[in-house]
């Protein structure tokens, strides 16, 4: 023990040392937990710009008006003329949106037709289009609710019986597990799964690619100490990081673990498979660079699992955290039990002794060993 805790100290030193290796593992986790989730701050999107062209002019037409501009997401900036004009807005980038509301639009609603609004967004920011085109929806609902309402009480029907004729399904939206309905809380706990495991990868990339160790005892030593060093990172990102920006947590820190465990065993496992492939740590280091983004689109967050080519998923699944993220967003904030993610616990498992064999066999195949 004595002499294992000695090999574990020294790869620690070592880790220390090394620059690249120290901004990678220490400093980079630092730096991401104060400056990423920065911009999700205010976990929903509010007072998007809009101008509005009001070609009606009627008392029904800025009654709307004021009922888009009320809402929380959208704040009417200009009423213009001209949809010319609000158009040389929008492609100045000082409006997100344009509403137009057309000519004779009180008198259509008045008279039981349909009066249709139109609305222009930048779909190109898919939030801020759709936090454009609910509110708008979410105003001329509630007016057109309105004035069918006080058309049904003006013919002599009930006012209990117009209200249930108007709105016969009342509809109550509730938002589990991100009380806020916010992006922070969606986006945060799950990007820090990916993170912690691509600097993770480059960090033994750094340390090892290109060489191996020359005791049996150093191949064991430096995975403790890198997955000893992970256990607190994991404590950072997913307890004291969502504590301190609000994010829901409903699981319990042992759970936590229970999952975080094997899944620092499989990431540290697939580090060493690829220190052993990779010709030289710059090498290593580009390719997780490069398969980041990647690994986050097909992890089953961003978008459904179930839409992606299973061919595709298959493959993705031999990285850890292509199973790890969803499992971890559901222990840790949505407060599954242990038996929810049972099966991703043991591919993780799976994953840590294949990658662990795999590491053992290129290892004992190496050349003699190489110099840093």
């Amino acid at each position: 023990m004595t002499v294992l805790l000695r090999a574990m100290w020294t790869a620690f030193r070592r880790l220390l040392a090394d620059k690249a290796a120290r901004a990678t593992m220490l400093l980079s986790i630092i730096l991401y937990s104060g400056i990423y989730p920065q911009p999700y701050v205010a976990e929903v999107v509010r007072d998007v710009p809009v101008a509005v062209v009001d070609q009606d002019g009627s008392s029904a037409s800025r009654d709307l008006i004021r009922r888009i501009d009320a809402t929380d997401s959208v704040a009417v900036v200009a009423a213009l003329p001209t949809l010319p004009d609000a158009q040389a807005l929008f492609f100045a980038r000082e409006v997100s949106g344009v509403v137009v509301i057309p000519p004779d639009f009180d008198r259509e609603l008045l008279d039981g037709n349909p009066s249709p609004i139109a609305v222009y967004g930048d779909a190109g920011y898919f939030l801020i289009y759709s936090a454009i085109s609910t509110a708008v929806s979410s105003a001329a609902g509630d007016l057109g609710a309105e004035v069918q309402y006080e058309r049904l009480t003006a013919a002599g029907v009930d006012p209990g019986v117009a209200m249930a004729m108007v709105s016969p399904v009342a509809i109550s939206s509730i938002a589990l597990f991100n009380p806020q309905g916010g992006y922070a809380s969606y986006v945060v706990p799950a990007a820090f799964v990916l993170i912690l495991q691509q600097t993770l990868l480059m960090g033994i990339g750094v340390l090892h690619a290109g060489r191996r160790a020359d005791r049996w005892i150093d191949a064991i030593a430096a995975p403790l100490v890198y997955i000893l060093l992970y256990g607190l990172w994991i404590a950072v990102t997913q307890i004291l990081l969502p504590f301190a920006y609000g994010i829901e947590r409903l699981g319990s820190w042992e759970q936590l673990y229970a999952l975080a465990i094997p899944f620092l065993l499989a990431v540290t496992a697939l580090g060493f498979v690829m220190a052993q492939l990779a010709p030289s740590r710059e090498a290593m280091v580009f390719t997780l660079v490069v398969m980041g983004v990647p690994l986050f689109f097909i992890s089953g967050v961003s978008w459904p699992v179930e839409s992606m080519p299973k061919p595709l998923w298959a493959i993705a699944a031999l990285i850890p955290s292509t199973t790890a993220i969803t499992a971890f967003v559901r222990v840790d904030q949505m407060g599954s039990g242990l038996a929810a993610v049972s099966g991703t616990i043991v591919w993780q498992l799976v994953l840590a002794t294949g990658y662990t064999l795999a590491a053992l066999l290129l290892r004992a195949r190496a050349r003699p060993l190489r110099t840093a």
